[in-house]
């Protein structure tokens, strides 16, 4: 199978330690796997020993198909 990029947003909670107050923060990771089942467990295995908890909010294929660097 070939290999596509999805667009993963994630979704953790921060206390913030100045004011006192949590903040939501939301990060997106492109990712390189072959399917949503893949891409979930390559985030899943990224984000071991995480500290916060965490969740993914949505996946969508990318239109990006193929990277140069």
């Amino acid at each position: 199978m070939e290999e596509k990029y999805f667009i993963v947003k994630i979704q953790y909670d921060l206390l913030d330690d100045q004011s006192g107050k949590v903040k939501r923060i939301r990060e997106e990771k492109l990712v390189s796997a072959i399917s949503v089942t893949d891409c979930e467990a390559k985030v899943t295995k990224n984000f071991e020993g995480f500290s916060y908890e965490w969740r993914i909010t949505s996946v969508s294929e990318s239109k990006i198909d193929e990277v140069i660097s």
